[in-house]
């Protein structure tokens, strides 16, 4: 059922704006990686700061979109499904953002909402795993917010957005560096209560978390603990698509999550960079990410975290794929599609 054309999606989030090329496989379930792109933009931490996007981080966002858009093209994709989340919705410019993006580089970006980007990214996160009956949660952590799914297959049962993005996090209560661990304590504090009031459906049998702040965390315990990476096809490569025992998934315990938080607590942006190779803009928020992640993965009652490197990208090629114009109706009302 797949085209044989790829597809691109760009992601103009609170931390980064991220772009994704892919061809679907010929069963409508899985992608081909063409292209993984991304820029640290960081729109939310004006919005943090004052309410509103500046002129100088939107000509930054405008550049990152023109190039990137020449990127798709270059590829072969006819068209750029472009949604904006948690650092658009939240400013108060947004339409004027919008707006200067559409007049200076011809793309109309999409604001969705917290459901539709909540379904968008389960869609994405989930993409290629084995079918089965069971329930998963997603976690989509971004700069702003943290949408959590639950679903089976490819519908949605219940989603929320709850304000515990990396970097509204990292503002509000860890701002030092290294956070504190009082601070972090405070992140996780603020995560479980949120979470608890929700009423999540539980028990659940698999907990993904998604986003750059997932698996930068992922990449950091690779180095630095010799816990294997997720999975994906590498940009550019044309090799087949996963099979279906899943392993593109990376994994990390409760184990690792809190040899995670020692390190983080004990290791500035900069010697995390100097020695694991991360970039210092995403050092600076892992120690609040990995709180929130952390206390996430209690309240689902998880022993363990599965990492994706897919989201909300490749959800949004899933849904165009399925649904046609109608894919950002098809997020609203999450039913998916037959497996």
């Amino acid at each position: 059922m797949a085209e044989n054309i790829p597809f691109a999606a760009v992601d103009v989030g609170s931390n980064t704006i991220h772009l994704v090329v892919a061809r679907p496989t010929d069963d409508g379930r899985d992608l081909v990686t063409l292209a993984d792109e991304l820029d640290m933009t960081r729109l939310g931490a004006d919005v943090s700061a004052t309410g509103s996007i500046s002129a100088e981080r939107a000509a930054r966002a405008i550049s990152v979109l023109r190039a990137q858009a020449a990127r798709a093209r270059a590829i072969g994709a006819p068209d750029l499904l472009a949604v904006a989340t948690e650092g658009v919705r939240a400013a108060a410019n947004a339409g004027e953002f919008l707006a200067r993006v559409r007049e200076e580089t011809g793309i109309s970006l999409q604001v969705v909402t917290g459901d539709q980007e909540a379904a968008l990214t389960y869609w994405g996160a989930t993409s290629g795993l084995p079918a089965t009956g069971e329930r998963r949660a997603v976690l989509d952590l971004g700069g702003g917010s943290m949408e959590v799914v639950i679903g089976e297959g490819s519908r949605i049962h219940w989603r929320a957005s709850l304000p515990l993005g990396s970097g509204a996090m990292h503002d509000r209560y860890a701002p030092s560096d290294p956070p504190k661990s009082a601070e972090l304590d405070r992140v996780r504090e603020e995560t479980s209560t949120q979470l608890a009031k929700l009423g999540v459906p539980l028990p659940v049998t698999q907990v993904i978390a998604c986003g750059g702040t997932a698996t930068t965390l992922a990449a950091l315990a690779s180095r630095a603990l010799n816990i294997p990476e997720p999975e994906d096809l590498a940009a550019g490569e044309e090799s087949p698509p996963h099979d279906a025992d899943g392993m593109r998934l990376g994994l990390l315990s409760r184990d690792h999550l809190e040899a995670l938080t020692a390190l983080l607590s004990a290791t500035s942006a900069a010697e995390l960079t100097q020695r694991f190779g991360i970039a210092e803009a995403r050092a600076r928020l892992l120690g609040a990410g990995e709180a929130v992640l952390r206390a996430a993965v209690e309240h689902l009652g998880a022993d363990a975290l599965a990492i994706s490197r897919r989201g909300i990208r490749e959800g949004a090629i899933l849904a165009r794929l399925h649904a046609g114009d109608g894919w950002l109706d098809a997020a609203t009302r999450g039913a998916g599609w037959n497996q």
